[in-house]
């Protein structure tokens, strides 16, 4: 497990407690056994205020983000924390510089739920689909924009053969922009597409 550490300036005492994969956070239980490797749950499907950010497994370790609070005139070592790195089972130690309140003889201490909502957690297939439409719509938006130029490019040569004015330079420039837009307009025939392309050069 990798505790990650949020400062913020707060009168309010933390109390965390680890058990395996599960954490006490003043008096709320979660437990995290059955997120799997790859995959991670939003800071809002936990219903705690100290968890700050997504809750992730990463290579089989646990990682996750709680507020540490803080005094006005905190040290170094509470305002630019380290990370918590396997730390045993039992109370954890947090670097904060406020004093220690007595242990209530009552949780009367506890002041969030601990409960995960499971439905919003992203699982590692999830990310992969979220990552492989990400890239495709980055490649269509660059074909987008070549065949744009080759419109521009196309467009004035054209019409001067339309109108018989056109050079003979400018006839094969004409056919070679042509021939870069239908290669443009082919990229999803290619048996790598969308991760492995071949661009076609434009014209010179």
């Amino acid at each position: 497990m990798i505790i990650r550490l949020s400062p913020a300036r707060s009168e309010k005492e933390l109390r965390v407690e680890k058990s395996g994969d599960t954490l006490s956070l003043n008096g709320a239980i979660l437990d995290f056994t059955a997120l799997q490797n790859g995959c991670s749950l939003p800071a809002s499907a936990v219903a705690c205020a100290w968890i700050d950010r997504p809750v992730e497994r990463v290579n089989g370790e646990l990682v996750l983000t709680i507020i540490l609070p803080h005094g006005a005139d905190a040290s170094e070592r509470s305002r630019i924390p380290a990370d918590i790195v396997n730390p045993p089972d039992g109370k954890v130690s947090l670097p904060t510089d406020q004093d220690p309140r007595p242990e209530p003889s009552s949780p009367t201490w506890v002041d969030t739920v601990g409960v995960i909502d499971w439905s919003q957690m992203v699982t590692a297939e999830m990310k992969q689909e979220a990552a492989a439409a990400q890239h495709l719509a980055a490649v269509q938006a660059d074909a987008a924009a070549r065949r744009a130029a080759a419109d521009s490019a196309i467009a004035p040569l054209q019409d001067a053969v339309d109108i018989d004015d056109a050079t003979d330079a400018e006839v094969l420039a004409l056919k070679a922009w042509k021939k870069y837009r239908v290669a443009l307009n082919r990229l999803p025939d290619q048996p790598g597409y969308p991760t492995d392309i071949d661009w076609p050069a434009p014209p010179a």
